[in-house]
């Protein structure tokens, strides 16, 4: 860990793990309602599956106390947030603006080449602040959406929502309901902490594996990787409370899965899949009515549906959180290359970065 005097009392530090700032990371998050893709535990499982190059996480204090978090791993003189197509959003944690822009100042001070955050909500706080600071340093911005993430908000009550979606819906689900009900009973399990979580895990992923993602290679089960993040987050979640692995079973056999955070009031689905030899039941809506119906039943606010836009969750709702790429090019010559090359695509200009990267 290295640590530098800042204006105003403030104190940078660069840390190469996540576990010395954790218990202080946490109480942040829990401050700032940040939820559970914020949290340390959840980096930690990110970075041992897909992290490369070095970990810097940056933390800025004021009198002793965390006042930003920023996670970031250096590749090639660039900055990169620690984030993919398996984080379903990446925060810049940081008290109030004037800490963001602090953390900004710092990355810029660095002088690296670039800076990627990816996964951003559109509406963070913490963003305007940084582009702020990069801006000053002459640094180039490209901000682009990359995703739209469906959502439900759950505070007017499941009658409401229930009259919101088509009548032709409900008819479909209880239909399909009632042919499940004859074939050995219907019900709805959930899984929650790390009592028999081995198994539950097993069983998850194994129905998600066995249709068409299991085909195209893109379940859990089909990469040792991303495997074992899914695991890695189920325990971390599971020991804190946060787990939610849902079966939704007819007799005993599970014909459809999902596996989701909820912290917050919020439930968060990161994963769902169904077995193919029941396809024609809809088991997939099937379990996505249950989960929906079970969070309005406990009071939460919001059902995060997570991912891109889809047919079947925008059966379930219009609206949608944006998710963006941030970038900031810096001023010199490798920085204005990768700047072009991202900004218009030109052979030239890749070929230019591609030699400085040598």
């Amino acid at each position: 860990m290295t640590a530098a005097a800042r204006p105003a009392g403030a104190t940078l530090e660069r840390h190469g793990a996540v576990a010395p700032l954790a218990g202080e990371w946490d109480a942040l998050v829990d401050r700032l309602g940040a939820g559970p893709f914020a949290r340390p535990g959840w980096i930690e499982a990110w970075w041992r599956a897909f992290g490369r190059g070095r970990l810097e996480v940056l933390a800025l204090r004021r009198a002793g106390e965390l006042a930003a978090v920023l996670p970031l791993m250096r590749v090639w003189g660039a900055l990169h947030s620690t984030a993919n197509w398996h984080s379903p959003e990446f925060s810049v944690l940081a008290r109030d603006e004037a800490a963001a822009e602090e953390l900004g100042r710092a990355i810029v001070a660095g002088a690296p080449r670039s800076l990627r955050l990816s996964f951003v909500n559109a509406d963070s706080a913490g963003l305007e602040s940084l582009a702020s600071a990069a801006l000053d340093a002459r640094y180039r911005l490209l901000v682009r959406t990359i995703e739209r993430s469906p959502h439900i908000d759950l505070s007017g009550g499941w009658a409401a929502f229930e009259s919101s979606r088509p009548r032709k819906l409900w008819r479909e689900i209880r239909r399909r309901e009632r042919r499940l009900e004859s074939m050995g009973g219907l019900s709805i399990q959930v899984v929650e902490g790390p009592e028999g979580l081995d198994g539950a895990l097993e069983e998850t992923f194994r129905v998600e594996a066995s249709g068409w993602k299991g085909q195209r290679a893109t379940a859990i089960a089909s990469s040792a990787t991303t495997r074992r993040f899914y695991a890695d987050v189920a325990r971390w979640a599971a020991a804190r409370g946060a787990l939610r692995l849902a079966f939704l079973r007819v007799g005993n056999r599970p014909i459809a899965v999902d596996l989701s955070l909820e912290e917050g009031g919020v439930h968060h689905l990161l994963k769902t899949g169904f077995d193919p030899a029941f396809a024609a039941f809809g088991p997939g809506k099937l379990i996505r009515w249950k989960m929906i119906e079970r969070a309005f039943a406990i009071g939460l606010t919001s059902y995060e549906l997570l991912g891109s836009e889809e047919p079947w969750k925008a059966e379930w709702s219009s609206k949608q959180r944006v998710r963006l790429v941030f970038q900031a090019f810096s001023p010199g010559p490798p920085g204005r290359a990768e700047w072009a090359a991202y900004a218009f695509g030109r052979p030239l200009a890749k070929r230019l970065l591609s030699a400085m990267r040598r």
